[in-house]
């Protein structure tokens, strides 16, 4: 793929002292450094602007959690430069695949749910025609670390682990961070401060104007542990196997590749964490296996609430992933739609600190981002809660599952027809991982005349939405799809490899023409567009069929795609491609119109097209 990183034209020192006050100044202080900070901070840092993360922790993390990576944030983590350095990383498809369900696991399986029907490649072939990246579970250490090396690669970012925020005030244009390391105490003056600081927030405790609650999930125990299970789980390969003998109910989550331990999760309602022994005679029977050694490792408590938070902004002071919205790990939501929260607020909060764009933009944000966690904690909590219906209705009236580990036929029926249904909610959600669409509802688009959903739509019609089936389209507010390109040379790209940070304009025919009114956007708004030419005198070759089918640049067209790798507008030759360029970018953005712009905005033609091809099933 390329690697073409989108250096500022101007990168500022790393951060600049006051010399009246003293005080440190920068743009942005991130506060958290989990992958939705650092992934701020790599994007903050690609558009030149100066910022500083704080994390109270003093490296990355270590603990067992955040595995499933989501496709759209595989393709994201691709344009970073951080999926190239996890390729062996994690765990394959032969040892993670989807979930199992035991009365006990010497019993053997009841139920299960399966994310793929092959190994590694026979799912990659089944993704590629959607993305270049299929999903894949990583340890959160891993992808982490890589996230690290790639924001402290750039001069203008400062990453201080070890360093926890302990005051937030807004004065007026700025806010006043002060921060603690060790003994000392330091205070940060920002334009803006951007809480990625998790689930109990403290920037949130502060600073935040209300919260939506829902269920908790607490007192959950995680134990990791050694075992020869390798003939056992390890044989079943599930990622996830779930028991459901009420004695020992839990879960297990496969072996580490890298530390070799497995995991084991239960739920235990006092205070204080369970004996070892206690540990490892529950796991013995939850294994059914009473004599196996067991070394207990580490055992870690967590509890998990819901919540949503009402306004993701408060004046300088913007809310992203856990900070925003929290919920049970079900499903693996969390950590993927927060690294998606940065990928849509970076180049907005970029290009109204460096002028380009009115502050009002930042206010797009939560309009296009919060439905999006909307949907991930209601099916978050709806894996939860629903996962203890099934198996309190599986168990009931079921006296031998106890006794002999065994269900009636009645029994394995109702459950495994119920995990059918639960299966594309926790498992198979393709439509929830690509899917996302901005400005896709009555409401959104009522919102766009005064600039709240950063999309300017032509008249076609989103595909609907849906957690299991995902519809390609270029529909404006679509994330633009994947089509594979070929270079001179040979080697594959895909589209997705092309956004780096600017606004890209695709065009077939006609490339002069938009390069000069990509052109006249760099002098007369400070936009940068890339234009790229997929046509025959262009450096790659698109696959013509689908290209064709959803881009259809007939005539000289072109396809606006924001920073974010989402559609923004659909444009056509037929009137001036400058005016009709900087009059998009304008309305876009919620700039003034030009003077002289209103027979370029009333000329620029918007081809209302529904471009679209269903899927017909979950990618399994």
């Amino acid at each position: 793929m390329v690697q073409r990183p989108c250096p500022p034209r101007a990168i500022r020192n790393r951060y600049r002292q006051d010399g009246s006050h003293g005080m440190t100044q920068v743009d942005v202080v991130i506060c958290g450094g989990g992958p939705v900070g650092l992934s701020l901070a790599y994007l903050l840092g690609r558009a030149g602007v100066r910022t500083v993360l704080c994390e109270k922790r003093a490296g990355t993390t270590t603990l067992p959690k955040g595995q499933f990576v989501h496709a759209s944030t595989a393709e994201l983590y691709r344009q970073w430069g951080v999926w190239q350095q996890l390729d062996n990383a994690g765990w394959p498809i032969g040892a993670s695949n989807g979930q199992g369900f035991y009365l006990r696991v010497a019993l053997g399986t009841v139920a299960e749910v399966r994310q793929s029907a092959g190994d590694d490649a026979y799912y990659a072939r089944k993704w590629a025609d959607l993305s270049p990246v299929f999903p894949r579970k990583i340890p959160a250490s891993d992808y982490e670390a890589a996230l690290r090396r790639q924001a402290e690669a750039w001069p203008n970012v400062s990453l201080r682990f070890g360093t926890e925020v302990v005051d937030v005030a807004q004065h007026g244009d700025a806010v006043q961070v002060r921060v603690r390391h060790g003994d000392d105490e330091q205070d940060i003056r920002a334009r803006y401060v951007v809480a990625c600081d998790g689930a109990r927030s403290f920037v949130r405790s502060r600073v935040a104007g209300g919260e939506d609650h829902g269920p908790t999930f607490g007192n959950q125990i995680l134990t990791e542990f050694r075992a020869s299970l390798d003939d056992t789980l390890g044989q079943d390969g599930f990622f996830h196997s779930f028991v459901l003998d009420p004695r020992y109910a839990g879960w297990f989550g496969s072996r580490h590749p890298r530390t070799g331990l497995w995991r084991y999760s239960f739920r235990h309602d006092e205070e204080a964490l369970p004996d070892a022994d206690d540990v490892r005679r529950r796991i013995r029977g939850a294994l059914g296996m009473p004599d196996i050694d067991i070394e207990i490792v580490e055992t870690y408590r967590f509890d998990y609430t819901t919540g949503l938070l009402r306004r993701w902004r408060e004046n300088r002071v913007l809310f992203a992933g856990d900070a925003a919205h929290w919920h049970s790990p079900w499903g693996g939501y969390g950590a993927n739609i927060g690294v998606q929260d940065a990928n849509n607020l970076a180049w907005k909060l970029a290009l109204v600190l460096r002028g380009a764009a009115p502050e009002a933009l930042l206010d797009t944000y939560e309009a296009e981002r919060k439905p999006r966690a909307q949907l991930a904690v209601k099916a978050a909590t709806y894996n939860s809660l629903n996962f203890q219906a099934i198996v309190q209705a599986t168990l009931l009236g079921e006296p031998d599952a106890a006794r002999t580990g065994a269900l009636s036929p009645q029994g394995v029926a109702f459950l495994r027809d119920a995990l059918v249904r639960h299966g594309a909610n926790s498992v198979l959600h393709t439509g929830f991982q690509l899917g996302t669409t901005y400005g896709g509802d009555e409401s959104d688009r009522r919102d766009e005349s005064d600039g709240r959903v950063a999309v300017l739509r032509d008249g076609a019609i989103a595909p609907p939405a849906s957690l299991e089936h995902y519809v390609e389209s270029t529909v404006p507010g679509t994330r633009a799809p994947h089509v594979w390109l070929r270079r001179d040379d040979g080697t594959l790209l895909s589209t997705v490899d092309l956004w780096h940070g600017r606004f890209t304009l695709l065009v077939q025919r006609g490339a002069p023409a938009w390069r000069a009114a990509a052109a006249r956007a760099l002098d007369t708004l400070d936009i940068d567009v890339d234009v790229v030419d997929l046509g025959p005198d262009g450096p790659y070759t698109p696959d013509a069929e689908k290209f064709d089918r959803l881009y259809a640049l007939h005539d000289g067209d072109a396809l606006l795609v924001r920073p974010d790798g989402f559609v923004a507008r659909r444009l056509t030759a037929r009137t001036a491609p400058g005016p009709a360029l900087a009059e998009t970018l304008r309305r876009l953005l919620g700039l003034a119109p030009a003077a002289k712009a209103g027979a370029a905005g009333a000329a620029m033609s918007a081809q209302p097209r529904a471009i679209s091809r269903p899927v017909a099933a979950p990618i399994v």
